[in-house]
């Protein structure tokens, strides 16, 4: 599967990547010191798995820790990237 990061507060760590252009988008933690940029692609095998996982920043070449928090519409990564 493949999520471009459309969205980061970087005040709290936070980032918002949309998942397959379907409208759905996978919020998550860093948890890493290579932080993802906007318009990112990010890879893995399953991005609905909550909980510590391991991300491939395929733009930057390396792999992220991340905490995956949600999974949701727009809105609701709006509202946790607040």
């Amino acid at each position: 599967m493949k999520a471009v990061v459309v969205g980061i507060n970087s005040s709290n760590g936070m980032y918002a990547a949309e998942i397959d252009d379907s409208g759905e988008y996978v919020i998550f933690e860093l948890l890493d010191t290579d932080e993802p940029e906007i318009g990112d692609v990010i890879i893995h095998s399953d991005f609905y798995s909550l909980g510590d996982e391991i991300y491939r920043n395929l733009t930057q070449g390396v792999s992220i820790e991340v905490f995956v928090q949600n999974v949701g519409d727009k809105n609701t990564a709006r509202q946790m990237l607040a």
